[in-house]
């Protein structure tokens, strides 16, 4: 046999089959009508489906060329959450929380802000303010304003009520990582101020910085006289939830946590005490921490199970929890006292 003549019995013998394979596929297309089933089709979702909790942000970022970073004096992120003009109490604005920043005793250059706000008129306020000031009156190396329009639905009257503590920390701790995860960029540390702070002593920020310790919060107390309120920092040991409680739990249901054997950050005594857990009406991080995972636990994760959340360890109170796994530690600053407004 020539090779020409091998060569087109193979050319036929290959056709043959070719022709063979797209009837056999045609046939079985029509047999399990399978030809939408591609894999560009092959989607957990339709389209056009968003999560019912989806929200449409706006950004604001203020860039301060003229700004340059001191050199040797680590970068600090500056974040704070405002539900609207309420939030930062009584008569007090954006210019007050400014205020408060530009008290301490650190270089402003080294400092960035980010805010996040709920309310399109509180993202107004805030942006227009920004834009009318001096270049002299913002010394800051850049300043980010989130506008995130989410609602826990709760009155600022009752949200201290026991019932709505799941939805409303879980909301804050949502609010508070994303503010988080879009804001930062490369700073050494972050540190978290609640809107209505009125008073943070000037030095606080250097000494948490010349620590060198990775998580730290403050003594807060209500205004200049008042008691303390940050009842989320704390050591020590707290109640859990019998077999019956247990079970109403994973049912959906509420247990509250007390004190068997707890100390507040006030109630101790040394520079830096060593805590279980942490609130956020100051909160010092380091910028590896957050990096490596420690966040704010978006549901109770003490006594959690697969299909249903715990009964502690929510928001702030489970950055530590996480944080410890990691080798991390939790340090309150008893002596440097905080005042939140009484509002």
């Amino acid at each position: 046999m020539t090779f020409r003549s091998f060569a087109q019995r193979s050319s036929t013998f290959h056709l043959r089959y070719l022709v063979l394979a797209v009837i056999a596929i045609y046939i079985f297309n029509c047999l399990f009508n399978i030809a939408d089933f591609k894999p560009s089709n092959f989607k957990p979702f339709p389209t056009d489906f968003k999560p019912t909790h989806y929200i449409k942000s706006h950004e604001f970022r203020f860039t301060n060329l003229s700004a340059h970073p001191v050199s040797g004096k680590q970068t600090v992120l500056v974040l704070t959450l405002v539900r609207d003009r309420e939030s930062w109490g009584g008569d007090r604005s954006f210019s007050d929380f400014l205020d408060i920043v530009q008290g301490f005793d650190y270089p402003m250059s080294n400092i960035n802000l980010g805010v996040l706000a709920s309310d399109k008129k509180e993202f107004k306020a805030i942006t227009d303010y920004i834009k009318q000031l001096p270049g002299d009156k913002n010394p800051f190396r850049q300043i980010h304003v989130i506008l995130r329009e989410k609602d826990a639905g709760i009155s600022r009257e009752d949200r201290k009520a026991e019932n709505v503590q799941r939805d409303r920390r879980r909301l804050i701790a949502r609010l508070r990582n994303y503010l988080l995860y879009t804001t930062m960029s490369d700073e050494d540390s972050v540190l978290w101020i609640d809107s209505d702070m009125v008073r943070i002593p000037n030095d606080l920020l250097g000494r948490m910085i010349d620590s060198g310790k990775d998580v730290i919060t403050t003594a807060t107390r209500s205004g200049l006289s008042g008691g303390f309120i940050d009842l989320n920092a704390w050591v020590g040991e707290r109640t859990k939830p019998s077999a019956e409680e247990q079970a109403t739990i994973e049912q959906g249901g509420i247990f509250v946590p007390g004190p068997k054997s707890v100390k507040s950050t006030h109630e101790l005594q040394g520079e830096f005490e060593e805590l279980d857990s942490v609130g956020a009406t100051v909160l010092f991080v380091r910028g590896e921490v957050h990096r490596e995972g420690v966040a704010f636990t978006t549901n109770y994760i003490i006594g959690a199970g697969w299909k249903y959340e715990g009964y502690d360890g929510i928001e702030s109170e489970g950055l530590c929890y996480v944080a410890g796994f990691l080798g991390y530690k939790c340090w309150g600053m008893p002596h440097a006292i905080a005042e939140h407004s009484e509002n």
